[in-house]
This record gives C-alpha cells, sequence and structure tokens, in this order.
C-alpha cells in the first residue's frame, strides 16, 4: 500500500488585497433627491470601478444621507467637522462662506444649458485659485461644481396671460431667487420646497418659483396646473467637497480617482437632469398641465425690469477681495462663445 507522502517547502505569500480606506459620504437629502441619486448610483460604483482597475485600494462606504449626520444647511459643517470625509455641499446656504457659487443666481435669463453652467463654474474655480481657498478656509477640498436645475420656471394655480397677471400675486421662492420677481408688482414669499404643495392648496401662495421635475417629484402639478415657461435660468447649487484632514492621508491614486470622477459626475448629473426635464413637461401636461411660453420679447422685459443684480455680486465679491467683476466677464464670455440665448448683458452696464 502506497503511503502519502508530505512535501514541505517554503511558504507561499498570499495577496492581502487592496488597501481599505474608509470614507463617510454625507447629504442632508436622501436619494430621492436628483444629486444624491447620481452620487450612490454613479459616482461611487465608478469610484469603485476605476480603483479597481490597479487593485491597489478600495474604499469602504458609509453613505450617510437623508439627514442621518447633517439635516439642512448642516453638511459644511459636518465636513468641516471630521463628522464626514466627502459630501455635497448646496451652496446657494452659504452665501456668506462660498459666495462665488451665487453667480448663475446673480446672473438670470442667460442659459438653460446645465451643463454649460456647471462646466464653466468649474473651470472659473480652475483658472482663480482663490476660489478654492475659500473652501480651504473652512478646511475642505474643492472637487466640482454640480446642478440639478435645468432652469427656473414659475407655476401658478391661475392662469397666467401676460408679465401684467404677476401684479399683487404671492409667489413662493427660497432666498436668492426672490430677486427674480423684482420688477413685476409680485409679492415673493420666502417659502421651502417642502411647504409650496400645501401653500399653493390653502391659497397662501399663488405661485412657485421652481423648476419641473421638482413639479413632478412633488406632485405641484395637482395644485399648481399652469406653467409659465419663462426659462429664468440653470443654477450650479452643489458642490462636491473633501474633508481637508481626509484629503491629506489618501493616497495620489485615490484623489486622481476622486477628482476625475467626480467631475464627470457632474457632467452625468447635467445628462440626467436634461433627461428628466424633457420627461417631467411631457408628464406635466399629461398631468392636465398647460404651458405658456413667453416671447423673447416677453422674457427681455423681464430681464430688463431686474435691478443689476449681478453688480450687486460684483460689489460683494470684491469687498471679499475676490475679482467679481473679472469673474462676471469670463463668465458671460464663454455664455456668449456658446451662443446662449441671453436676454440681458449683466457685464456691459
Amino acid at each position: 500500500m502506497a503511503s502519502l507522502g508530505i512535501v514541505c517547502g517554503p511558504a507561499i505569500a498570499q495577496d492581502e488585497g487592496p488597501e481599505e480606506i474608509p470614507l463617510i459620504a454625507v447629504d442632508a437629502y436622501a436619494t430621492t433627491a436628483l444629486w444624491t441619486l447620481v452620487f450612490v448610483q454613479y459616482f461611487i460604483p465608478e469610484v469603485d470601478r476605476r480603483l479597481a482597475e490597479t487593485g491597489n485600494y478600495r474604499i469602504r462606504w458609509n453613505k450617510a444621507f437623508g439627514g442621518t449626520i447633517a439635516k439642512t444647511r448642516g453638511v459644511l459643517d459636518s465636513l468641516q467637522h471630521d463628522l464626514a470625509d466627502i459630501g455635497i455641499v448646496t451652496t446657494p446656504y452659504h452665501p456668506d462662506k462660498v459666495p462665488f457659487h451665487n453667480l448663475p443666481y446673480a446672473t438670470p435669463l442667460v442659459t438653460s444649458d446645465i451643463g454649460l453652467v456647471a462646466r464653466t463654474m468649474s473651470q472659473l474655480v480652475d483658472k482663480y485659485p482663490i476660489l478654492a481657498e475659500q473652501w480651504l478656509d473652512h478646511r475642505l477640498v474643492f472637487l466640482t461644481t454640480a446642478g440639478s436645475i435645468d432652469t427656473y420656471q414659475v407655476l401658478t394655480n391661475y392662469e397666467v396671460k401676460t408679465l401684467d397677471d404677476f401684479k399683487g400675486r404671492k409667489i413662493a421662492g427660497v432666498g436668492l431667487n426672490l430677486r427674480f420677481l423684482t420688477g413685476l408688482d409680485a409679492s415673493p414669499v420666502n417659502s421651502g420646497i417642502s411647504d409650496w404643495y400645501n401653500n399653493l392648496a390653502t391659497g397662501l401662495v399663488d405661485g412657485i418659483i421652481g423648476w419641473i421635475e421638482g413639479s413632478i417629484a412633488y406632485r405641484l402639478y395637482e395644485v399648481a396646473p399652469y406653467m409659465v415657461d419663462v426659462r429664468l435660468g440653470a443654477v450650479a447649487t452643489k458642490a462636491i467637497v473633501v474633508n481637508d484632514r481626509t484629503w491629506a492621508r489618501l493616497p495620489g491614486e485615490v484623489k486622481t480617482v476622486l477628482l476625475e470622477t467626480a467631475a464627470d459626475y457632474r457632467d452625468e448629473l447635467a445628462r440626467e437632469t436634461d433627461r428628466r426635464a424633457a420627461r417631467s413637461t411631457q408628464e406635466y401636461l399629461e398631468h392636465g398641465g398647460s404651458i405658456l411660453t413667453l416671447t423673447d420679447e416677453q422674457r427681455r422685459a423681464w430681464a430688463m425690469g431686474l435691478p443689476n443684480i449681478a453688480d450687486d455680486w460684483v460689489e460683494d465679491m470684491e469687498q471679499r477681495g475676490l475679482p467679481g467683476r473679472a469673474i462676471l466677464e469670463d463668465y458671460m464670455d464663454i455664455m456668449r462663445a456658446n451662443d446662449q440665448p441671453i436676454m440681458r448683458h449683466w457685464d456691459r452696464e
């Protein structure tokens, strides 16, 4: 009977696999919000895929969305104070800290191309490093801007035929976009999107400054069956940022992947925003909504009835030691170079 022999030899080293890096990703909004959904469905898997190509590193993601760490307006603070590593900051909540990001709000009726706006804002940060330094002042590293509003429109519970139909009406909005009502003799009401349905249903307000995808997501077509297609403009309201201590400890390969994927996330979110807007417009009509498309003459009249809010933005920037005038001119030059339907050249007044 043959015996079994045990062959002894040198030990074979086992592959230890990629280094695991834990990251907490944060936003106050749940994945029902388009920008958070695209972050979960595109950004995170794409980072994982790109890192897997070399196999050196792997991210262990902890997804803290929907208020689990930070409530509305609290994302920046949560990142700054080490409660999270990477997140989506809603920039209009922080005009005192990152005023540059209000630029699209200061230049209404210029463009409805959200992809162009988001890319241009990122391009300007690259051109003017002091804008990225504004984030570093709050211990955050800027990766990219992004946006999920193709254009602001006005939705009402009454029929609008001319701009005169806004006189005396109560129109809700949030903060900066309420200035879009100046010159219409309407009454601005500061109100968040979660209150719009009830405010419209009860007559507390007559209309809202919103966007078409939001009207479907929040079923506003039930209480605001009239949309005024004014195309007030696209706005990039999001920024992807990383806690600076987290950034300092990340390997170079991971930093590169995060930066490159953030830029691609920006563009993917813009594409998905456009897709959603097209579908939402059709759904709005299918739900019985009607759309009044303003003529260029009406849109220009709206634009010229506004105060020079871009000049106010420039003044605020330059009081902070930031090159507001040069940035505004660059922004408008890029819009002109891309043949946008500009109703008012804000930098030429």
